[in-house]
């Protein structure tokens, strides 16, 4: 029987080039969050006062960003094996733990010049800088041993005795970002400008990546790098749930935990990470307390609909809190998440845009229509020819409800007793007169088809640039099946302005305008929706998916009401029935034929 395990193990033959290209192809922003997770692990094993202290230090009289945890601290020997790639200390190298690898890798490529670690165990302090060299990532040797050996890890309890500010009565680890050169301020500009950060970049940086931190464990921010007096806290998203003005978690039957927010304080700084003023509105996947795909700003207003908040999504938030063993897994350098199994793709929080609005509490939609425009009368008109072409076409729905669930079958009773039987046996026998007529055939079932979409018309200025409509005629979504119609377009304009010339002098200008602009919404806004249910009906027509969604583009939409000229004939009949009795036509055909005519030309 062969002793020797049944694989021959792989190895590394260019082990130079494996750890510059694992270093270099991890993406630089993910270096706080490295940074962070780690100070807040170590800090977790101290005895109290568990902190994670984040300020500057001066070094040769330049600003350096500074992370310091207590905790158990790290040996000489310690500290030397930790600057190894895939290795660690206490930790677990998993797929779904710690690699190892993540602070070292993530910060190497923007502080080329030194990555400072200290750590101080039983009172005293070892010293190790980790820097790339002639194109080498490695620590930096520090002198000789006698025996012609590197010094990499130095004592430097004598330093930090002589600098001030260090407790060697316990035990902490620290690390200082030299960053590129050592003339670069890490604390303002940790990435040497590419990528340029805004000056509160540290702050947005924590805030839109922890949702919530271990409950024993204060992350304080130092006056050096936000002002004031004294150190502050860090509050989390989580923590700031009492800064809303109404919240609402729920739980859904796979373990999905929603938290719904609003908050008409919702300010655009993340200050509010520090205890001042109240968060911008955002959405986002929480999973194992840490923030993927965080939708903000414009970004958010603009895909709000999709979670079933077309209106007032600048004063909403929506966090998708994912259970633990929910089958996703962060990838390699935990910048996004991606599902196990098949294909493993990216995971995005519109996947879960249709949880989110099917769960979307009754107080929040109030809410979100009290933030929206008054509708023209003419779209549930609309509305209604839809329903019916939908019909004609017979376009199946999009989102099936689940079938009903099979009948149980009789089981015994706890107490042993059977099932009850119906009582056939004692019932009375039926006469022959008493026969009922036979049943009638059942009824073919009733055909379900796809609902037509919500037709929402803007107006407002405001709401047509937060939809992404400007210059657009239409905006579909899917996921909420609503459609957003711009009654700005300029072919709204060229048909109210087509039927003021025709019909002039029917009524007082203003009223005259007033009827002729609702008439043309209404002919733009049925033109764009019908085009939007016959590009639902292209799917069954055998239309790849991507086509489809071409043809439901705004683009696309933008297209069909330019034809607005095809529309003036509909459009005038419904403006002679808007008119009514006011209406008086033209004395002949010929000078309606001249009116027409001199109309066209003008709108052309």
């Amino acid at each position: 029987m062969s002793s020797h395990p049944p694989v021959a193990a792989l190895r590394v033959a260019n082990e130079a080039f494996l750890v510059s290209s694992t270093i270099e192809r991890c993406p630089k922003t993910m270096m706080i969050r490295e940074l962070v997770v780690n100070a807040i692990e170590a800090a977790e094993t101290a005895a109290s006062d568990k902190y994670v202290d984040i300020m500057s230090a001066a070094i040769e009289g330049v600003r350096k960003l500074c992370i310091r945890n207590t905790g158990r601290g790290m040996s000489a020997q310690e500290l030397d094996r930790i600057c190894d790639l895939a290795s660690s200390l206490y930790k677990e190298n998993s797929l779904d733990a710690n690699f190892g690898m993540g602070a070292k890798v993530a910060s190497l490529p923007s502080n080329k010049h030194g990555l400072r670690y200290r750590s101080c165990k039983d009172g005293v302090v070892s010293e190790v800088i980790m820097c790339q060299r002639d194109g080498v990532y490695g620590r930096l040797r520090r002198g000789d041993n006698p025996d012609g050996t590197g010094i990499d890890v130095i004592d430097a309890t004598g330093i930090c005795q002589a600098e001030g500010g260090y407790d060697l009565t316990r035990d902490w680890t620290e690390v200082v970002l030299y960053g590129q050169s050592a003339a670069q301020d890490t604390v303002a500009d940790p990435y040497a400008g590419n990528p340029r950060m805004e000056p509160d970049w540290l702050l947005s940086i924590l805030l839109l990546r922890f949702f919530r931190l271990a409950p024993d464990v204060a992350v304080r921010l130092s006056p050096t790098i936000i002002g004031g007096g004294a150190p502050r806290p860090l509050m989390t998203l989580s923590g700031m749930e009492s800064l809303a003005e109404r919240t609402e978690v729920v739980e859904t039957p796979s373990g999905i935990r929603i938290h719904y927010r609003y908050d008409p304080q919702a300010g655009d700084s993340p200050r509010a990470a520090i205890g001042i003023g109240h968060p911008a509105a955002l959405g986002a996947i929480v999973y194992k307390n840490e923030i993927y795909d965080p939708r903000t700003d414009k970004a958010w207003v603009l895909d709000a609909p999709i979670y079933g908040i077309p209106f007032g999504a600048k004063f909403c938030s929506v966090f998708v809190e994912l259970p633990d063993d929910y089958l996703v897994r962060p990838e390699a350098y935990r910048q996004f998440l991606r599902f196990r199994g098949g294909d493993q793709r990216q995971v995005f929080l519109h996947d879960f845009g249709q949880l989110v609005m099917t769960y979307l509490p009754a107080w929040l939609k109030d809410v979100i229509r009290s933030h929206g425009p008054q509708q023209e009368k003419f779209v549930g008109e609309v509305e209604d020819e839809l329903r019916r072409l939908v019909a004609e076409l017979e376009i199946a729905p999009e989102y099936k409800p689940p079938p009903p669930a099979a009948p149980k079958a009789d089981v015994a009773k706890p107490d042993g007793q059977q099932p009850r039987k119906p009582d056939i046996e004692t019932a009375k026998p039926q006469l022959q007169s008493e026969a009922k007529p036979p049943a009638p055939p059942p009824a073919p079932p009733k055909k379900n088809f796809e609902r037509p979409p919500e037709i929402i018309s803007l107006e407002d200025e405001a709401l047509i640039e937060e939809r992404g409509l400007k210059g657009r005629a239409a905006k579909f979504y899917p996921t909420s099946h609503q459609l957003f119609v711009n009654l700005r377009y300029p072919a709204v304009t060229a048909i109210a302005e087509q039927l003021e010339a025709e019909f002039e002098g029917a009524l007082n200008p203003e009223r005259m305008r007033s009827v002729a602009k609702t008439v043309a919404g209404w002919a733009i806004t049925r033109r764009v929706a019908r085009a939007l249910v016959y590009s639902l009906s292209k799917k069954a027509a055998g239309w790849p998916a991507e086509d489809v969604r071409r043809a439901q583009s705004p683009e696309s939409f933008s297209l069909v009401a330019d034809d607005w000229s095809s529309m003036v004939e509909p459009s005038r009949l419904r403006m002679r029935e808007e008119l009514g009795a006011d209406w008086q036509p033209a004395e002949t055909a010929a000078e309606l034929g001249i009116g027409l005519a001199a109309g066209f030309s003008q709108a052309a």
